[in-house]
C-alpha cells in the first residue's frame, strides 16, 4: 500500500475570523465586500472603525470635518497625543488600515462639512451609512440623503452614561425626522443667520460622556450593522435604548409622522461624466444635449442652496459684490467693509431681518451671464457626487449624479 503525506495543516488559530465565522448565519465574504460609511470620527466613531476593522469589513469611507484636540484623547482609542491638530477622518483612516487584520481593506476619508460638501451619489455608492455624530443638523443631513437615495443607516447618540442606537430603512416609515420636535428643528439651524449665512461665534455644544458609554453604543450600532450585512432580521424604526446609570435597558418604537417633510425620493438617476471640477457652461451644454435634458435645459438648486451675486449692507445699503454660495458666506460679509472699520457688525443689526441680495437659484445658458458660467460647479456650490435636479425647456425633470472625482479612491 501507498503511502501518502500531508503537507499542510491548517490551524484555525491561524484564521483571524475564525471564532465568529463559526456562528451558523455568519457571512465573511459578504462583510468583506460591503461598502459602509461612517461619519463622524469622534469617541463614537473611534469605536465604531475599530469594531469594523476588526470584523473584516472591506470598504469603509470615513467622513469628519474636526480636528484632533486634546479633549478627544481619553474617549478615542485611534489617536494619540502627537495627532491633536490633525484632521480626524485622516488619522483614523490611517490607524484602522493599521489595525485590520486583511492587507487588501480599502479605506477612503473625507475632511469636509458632511451637510454641504458631499452629495447624495455618496451614499447610492453604500450599503449602510452609521451616523457618529452630536448634532441634528447632520442628522437631518444624512436621513434626508439616505432618504432620497433608499440607503439605509444607523444612528447613535449618547448623554452622561444613557446611549441610544436607531435603524432607519428607506422607505421604510418611520424616519429620524418623524419623531424630532420643533424646538429640535429650529435647533439645527442655529449655527446660521436668518440669511443662512454661517455665525462666526457659533461653538457647537459638546456632550458630556465617558469612554465606556462610546464602547457600548457603539457595540450596540456595529452588531446591529453585521446582523444587516448577513441578511439577519433586525428591528428597523425602533430606539434600542441602554441607561447605564441604573442599568435600564429597553427597545421603544418610534411614532411615524405623516406630514414629515423628508420622505422624498429621486425616482430615477443617470449618471454622467461632469464632476464638481467641470465648469456650469460644461454642464448646461452636455445636459442640453437632446438624449437628455434638450435644449436650454436648467441646473435648478431651489431647496437645496443658493448662490448670492451681490448684496447690499445691512448698515447703509451699500452694494457688496459676493458670488459665493450662501453656506460658504460669514455673516459678518453682509456688512460693508466701510461699516465694518467703523465699528458695525452683523451682531448690532436686527439678526431677524434678512439681508437685501441678489440671488440665483435656477441656471441655464440664457439667464446666466458669462462670468458665472465659467464658475466650477465647485465654486457654485454642488458639492462632490451631488445627484443634481435638471429641468427641461417643457418643465420636466430628471436627476443626474455627477462623477467622483477620484473622492472614492480605494473603495470604487
Amino acid at each position: 500500500m501507498k503511502k501518502f503525506k500531508i503537507n499542510k495543516v491548517d490551524s484555525f488559530e491561524e484564521n483571524p475570523t475564525d471564532r465568529q465565522e463559526r456562528i451558523s448565519w455568519w457571512s465573511q465574504e459578504k462583510l468583506r465586500n460591503a461598502k459602509v460609511m461612517v461619519v463622524g470620527a469622534g469617541a463614537i466613531g473611534n469605536e465604531t472603525l475599530k469594531n469594523l476593522a476588526l470584523l473584516g469589513v472591506g470598504n469603509i469611507f470615513i467622513v469628519d470635518f474636526d480636528i484632533i484636540s486634546t479633549s478627544n484623547l481619553s474617549r478615542t482609542v485611534l489617536f494619540r497625543k502627537n495627532d491633536v491638530g490633525k484632521k480626524k477622518a485622516e488619522i483614523a483612516a490611517e490607524r484602522v488600515k493599521e489595525l485590520a487584520f486583511n492587507d487588501d481593506i480599502k479605506i477612503d476619508w473625507f475632511h469636509g462639512d458632511l451637510v454641504w460638501d458631499l452629495g447624495t451619489g455618496i451614499y447610492n455608492e453604500m450599503d449602510l451609512v452609521l451616523g457618529c455624530l452630536d448634532n441634528v443638523e447632520a442628522r437631518m443631513s444624512i436621513n434626508r440623503q439616505c432618504w432620497l437615495i433608499k440607503t439605509p443607516w444607523i444612528d447613535s447618540g449618547m448623554y452622561e452614561l444613557g446611549m441610544r442606537v436607531e435603524f432607519y430603512n428607506p422607505p421604510e416609515v418611520p424616519c429620524y425626522q418623524c419623531n424630532l420636535t420643533p424646538n429640535q428643528i429650529a435647533n439645527s439651524n442655529k449655527r446660521y443667520s436668518c440669511d443662512y449665512a454661517k455665525l462666526k461665534a457659533f461653538e457647537e455644544d459638546k456632550m458630556p460622556t465617558t469612554q465606556i458609554t462610546s464602547a457600548i453604543v457603539s457595540a450596540i450600532q456595529v452588531q446591529e450593522a453585521i446582523k444587516y450585512l448577513c441578511d439577519q432580521e433586525v428591528a428597523f424604526g425602533k430606539k434600542i435604548y441602554f441607561q447605564g446609570k441604573n442599568n435600564d435597558f429597553d427597545i421603544l418604537s418610534k411614532r411615524v409622522n405623516d406630514s414629515c417633510n423628508a420622505h422624498a425620493s429621486y425616482p430615477e438617476v443617470i449618471d454622467i461624466t461632469i464632476d464638481i471640477t467641470n465648469t456650469l457652461k460644461d454642464l448646461l451644454l452636455y445636459i442640453s444635449d437632446n438624449k437628455l435634458s434638450k435644449e436650454l435645459a436648467s441646473l435648478d438648486l431651489r431647496g437645496d442652496r443658493t448662490f448670492v451675486k451681490k448684496a447690499y449692507c445691512r448698515t447703509c445699503q451699500s452694494e457688496i459684490k459676493i458670488m459665493r454660495p450662501t453656506f460658504r458666506i460669514d455673516a459678518e460679509e453682509f456688512i460693508c467693509a466701510n461699516c465694518r472699520n467703523g465699528g458695525h457688525s452683523y451682531s448690532n443689526t436686527d439678526m431677524n431681518l434678512e439681508t437685501a441680495k441678489e440671488i440665483q437659484e435656477v441656471f441655464n445658458l440664457e439667464n446666466t451671464d458669462e462670468e458665472l458660467l465659467n464658475y466650477t460647479l465647485e465654486q457654485l456650490g454642488v458639492p462632490h457626487m451631488q445627484i443634481i435636479a435638471v429641468l427641461s425647456k417643457d418643465n420636466n425633470y430628471k436627476y443626474y449624479k455627477l462623477s467622483d472625482n477620484k473622492i472614492l479612491k480605494s473603495i470604487n
